[in-house]
């Protein structure tokens, strides 16, 4: 399909795009409305600079999307028949990919600029010299312990088992709720031979409760698009970094409630619209900034924000 510009972006829904809101207005503004077409090659400067900062990534988000691309691999090579990738592959594959990040962080800050869609940029590096030695070896020392995870994983040892037939895996997909498109992206969805359909999500941090609601929401997803009964659903967190297991068996009062969160906080999102049918944004000023301001020194738009904040982002690069 031919690229159409739009004047103003696409209304839609996710788990993250409610996470955002809920952190900081301005930068769910930032983000979702004011990057809006901020690729184009004459971009208002605030559009070029908001687009090019969400583009920001920071080592422990790189280290995600890194143990999420190795656990995809080892997903498809076991629908080949292939045996389970070793540890040692598994943990050299995840440093790899954060090796690229991290050396494209240090010397392609010109090219990230000019193609922040292509080029990796960790937050670390471009608001200051990069992270502290401590943070580095806390971020080793992860890889490692996701590494052996992912090795030992339950999912993977029941598809190395035959025990599963995979479904989707870090599939984009779309249903619709309410008359809004909604956007989910289970890292797995397989079959079991229990006739139960597996719904995956691969954690590199620590445990949380909001996790849970994020792959219910999947639930939604396999019940609208793959006509799954609520009762035949298990959502299953494997937290790699603490080798420890999370499943939820779910049910259509459970789905009921993420149908009701959803649909408050899109109203909740609609009523920052100045015309709701354009999915146009009301002006700048109607987004407030968190509350919680120590967030804002690691935030990817911090440099739209110094002015407003009275921070100087000289004496923030030089920490």
């Amino acid at each position: 399909m031919a690229y159409q510009r739009r004047e103003y972006p696409q209304w839609s829904w996710s788990f993250s795009r409610l996470q955002t809101f809920e952190a900081c207005k301005r930068v769910y503004y930032y983000h979702y409305y004011a990057s809006h077409n901020g690729w184009e090659r004459n971009a208002p400067s605030l559009a070029a600079a908001a687009y090019r900062l969400k583009k920001l990534t920071n080592l422990y988000t790189a280290l995600g999307d890194a143990v999420h691309q190795t656990a995809q691999l080892a997903v498809e090579r076991l629908a080949l028949g292939k045996p389970l990738m070793a540890v040692g592959e598994i943990e050299e594959r995840i440093r790899e990919k954060m090796r690229s990040v991290w050396q494209w962080s240090v010397s392609g800050r010109q090219q990230f600029i000019q193609r922040p869609n292509q080029v990796p940029m960790l937050h670390e590096f471009y608001y200051g010299q990069g992270p502290t030695q401590d943070v580095v070896d806390r971020i080793n020392d992860r890889i490692g312990k996701c590494a052996h995870g992912l090795a030992a994983s339950l999912t993977l040892a029941e598809l190395a088992e035959g025990r599963g037939e995979v479904i989707a895996c870090e599939q984009f997909d779309t249903f619709e709720l309410y008359g809004t498109q909604v956007f989910a992206v289970p890292d797995l969805v397989y079959r079991s031979q229990l006739e139960r359909y597996l719904i995956v999500d691969w954690k590199t941090g620590r445990q949380e409760e909001q996790n849970l609601e994020q792959v219910a929401l999947y639930g939604l997803y396999a019940h609208a698009k793959l006509g799954v009964d609520p009762e035949e659903i298990v959502v299953r967190l494997e937290y790699l970094d603490a080798g420890s297991v999370v499943e939820l068996a779910l049910n259509g009062e459970m789905l009921a409630v993420v149908r009701e969160r959803a649909q408050k906080s899109m109203a909740e999102m609609r009523g920052y619209l100045a015309d709701v049918e354009l999915n146009q944004a009301k002006p700048q000023h109607a987004f407030p900034l968190a509350e919680n301001r120590s967030q804002c020194l690691r935030c990817n738009f911090l440099e739209l924000c110094a002015e407003e904040l009275r921070i100087d982002l000289a004496a923030v690069s030089t920490r």
